[in-house]
């Protein structure tokens, strides 16, 4: 009987972990408070923030950055056609007008000279993340003069030259869901560079009972995360550079990091030749689950702003994600690396 596929996201918890999550519990710290303050603060000081706030959820968490960044009705906002599907529902609540622009096909991240153009049109700001653990340009879209949310969920370890994935821009997004770096059954951090915006961060939350912040409980784990970050980048980077030879046998690519960068990929994205189907039937035979990678983004809605955008569409269609995460055991790796070198 086939055993159990080997699952595409899995949160990254630790046995020993779990002391403190039990902490919160007997000290009735479940809800919001100093814990999830801390998980700010240490986030704050690991990419070089003024202050910032936790959020219960990425929506309140998107609503939140763009309010700091003096956005209202109609304002305009630049995002890539790969961005979640979540970001176009917050704009569209918020009365502001999505412009959508392209992907590059071989790295999947936002492309520039499409954003260049947007930026004629009046747009007032530019969200971009870094899609995969692939890092996008953030200086080359900083050169706009447009405040920039940079979202560093999938980056999270990465760096450009000296600067870490997250540091760059006005204000970082850090979703903690299980499809990313730090996996703390949801939620996620708004940071601010300036003490300004970070002023501004902390007035927004306590204005609304609606921007809750993150429990205690899940801020407990966030920060043991934080804590083993340099090790778990290291495993990440060896498991991707074990599957990337192994991808290399078939006749599939993995996306490119095209800006001279050291990403740290939130999974093993593969751009197959051609539809996913039969794919995806053989890697789960072989007890490998996967997920095709842009399934929640704003390219695959049904009636999406981003029709016209060709490469995004393409990538929707044949970009398949294998699992890339910590607790992944050696021979888990080794199973994972003969379905990709021998993908049909």
């Amino acid at each position: 009987m086939r055993g159990m596929a080997l699952p595409v996201f899995r949160p990254t918890v630790k046995r020993k972990d779990m002391g403190s999550v039990l902490s919160c519990i007997v000290s009735d710290k479940l809800g919001p408070g100093e814990i999830s303050r801390e998980l700010t603060s240490r986030a704050c000081h690991l990419l070089g923030h003024a202050g910032g706030v936790s959020l219960a959820n990425g929506y309140l968490a998107v609503s939140v950055a763009l309010e700091s960044l003096g956005l209202s009705a109609p304002d305009s906002v630049i995002l890539p056609a790969l961005a979640p599907a979540l970001w176009l529902r917050v704009l569209r609540d918020k009365g502001m007008v999505p412009l959508v622009a392209d992907v590059d096909l071989e790295s999947a991240s936002i492309d520039p000279a499409q954003a260049a153009a947007l930026v004629q049109k009046g747009a007032k700001a530019i969200i971009v993340p870094h899609t995969l653990g692939i890092v996008a340009d953030i200086e080359a879209l900083k050169s706009h003069g447009l405040p920039v949310l940079e979202d560093a969920s999938q980056a999270l370890g990465g760096r450009i030259g000296e600067a870490a994935c997250g540091s760059a821009a006005d204000i970082c997004l850090l979703s903690m869901d299980p499809e990313n770096i730090i996996t703390c059954g949801g939620g996620a951090l708004v940071l601010a560079r300036s003490r300004t915006a970070a002023a501004a961060l902390k007035r927004i939350q306590e204005s609304s009972p609606l921007y809750s912040p993150l429990a205690d409980m899940n801020a407990a784990l966030g920060i043991a995360q934080i804590a083993a970050l340099e090790n778990f980048v290291a495993v990440r980077r060896e498991v991707a550079a074990a599957y990337a030879q192994a991808l290399l046998k078939s006749r599939h690519m993995s996306l490119v990091q095209k800006i001279d960068a050291d990403n740290v990929l939130s999974s093993f994205p593969v751009a197959l030749s051609d539809g996913m189907k039969d794919v995806r039937h053989y890697a789960l035979k072989k007890n490998v689950d996967t997920a095709p990678a842009f399934a929640d983004t704003i390219a695959a809605l049904e009636e999406s702003p981003a029709a016209h955008c060709g490469n995004a569409r393409t990538l929707v269609l044949r970009c398949l994600l294998f699992p890339l995460y910590p607790m992944l055991g050696k021979r888990d790796v080794e199973a994972v690396c003969r379905v990709l070198s021998t993908l049909p």
